[in-house]
């Protein structure tokens, strides 16, 4: 059984007003360019008053078959403390072709990391990939997902900003 991943991002995403791209050399210390420093980043800012993302659509492959999950890649700007946590909320609604596209999005599901030494063990600038499993029933081959990714603001202790460089649905064959 194949798991494969597809990107979530596309022309209709939408920032809400405090997230915004930047690149990632403008937010870390990066090596001499060409470097990552060169690539663009969602920043999701420490500095959020309350929860805070993106809005976007995604078509579900024709070869989906269940264990659908949101993987997340960033990385972490700012040193993690021992304990601290980074949380993401996602909430969507799927729906086939000849459905309404009008309703309200599914319940919320979290993924989170420990990213200090108590945890996972992460430092400043390093990379972190994070998973959202979701409910295989909610999707089918050809339904178009309609999604909000947000930094669960209520959740999150880590003091430093998030960098997101990638959205993906995974799923299997």
């Amino acid at each position: 059984m194949a798991t494969p991943r597809i990107s979530m991002r596309g022309p209709n995403d939408l920032l809400e007003s405090t997230i915004f791209i930047d690149r990632v050399g403008n937010r870390i210390t990066a090596a001499t360019a060409p470097s990552v420093g060169e690539q663009a980043c969602l920043v999701m800012p420490s500095s959020l008053a309350a929860d805070a993302g993106i809005y976007g659509d995604f078509p579900v492959p024709a070869d989906y078959s269940s264990a659908p999950k949101i993987r997340i890649t960033y990385i972490l700007d700012g040193a993690p403390g021992a304990s601290d946590v980074v949380q993401f909320g996602y909430r969507d609604r799927a729906v086939a072709d000849n459905e309404s596209a009008d309703g309200t999005y599914a319940a919320e599901k979290t993924g989170s990391s420990t990213v200090g030494s108590s945890g996972d063990n992460y430092g400043d600038e390093d990379v972190v990939v994070e998973e959202i499993t979701l409910t295989a029933g909610d999707y089918a081959a050809g339904d178009r997902v309609f999604y909000y990714l947000y930094y669960d603001n209520g959740s999150v202790t880590f003091g430093g900003d998030v960098l997101v460089i990638d959205l993906e649905f995974e799923y299997s064959t």
